[in-house]
């Protein structure tokens, strides 16, 4: 079964698996669903590499807003500008096409 497949069996299913990050952090192109936790400081969310994540979407939402959370890629998407959220319950859906990374929804 493919990836695609894959992600699309798990949403279907309703799976609620997602990781918390404390701290700055790469992402894996496992780590789809991320809650972030900023009680400790700033943190910052590195999205996986975009022609690793190809068909891929990523869900980041701010649980816990003490400090700034940032989104960046790995400079390798193209016309890419990092994410900075400053409250609680921000968020983003974001999309990689192998290209660019494509920010489908932006929660305030």
């Amino acid at each position: 079964m493919d990836r695609y497949n894959r992600q699309m069996r798990d949403i279907a299913r309703g799976d609620d698996k997602f990781a918390v990050k404390a701290a700055s952090c790469t992402l894996t192109t496992y780590e789809q669903q991320i809650r972030v936790n900023s009680t400790a400081g700033a943190v910052e969310i590195k999205l996986p590499p975009v022609v690793e994540a190809k068909g891929l979407m990523f869900s980041i939402i701010v649980e816990t807003y003490v400090s700034a959370v940032t989104i960046v890629d790995q400079d390798d998407s193209y016309d890419w500008a990092d994410i900075t959220h400053n409250g609680a319950a921000d968020g983003n859906l974001l999309y990689s096409d192998g290209y660019t990374w494509w920010v489908l929804v932006t929660k305030t």
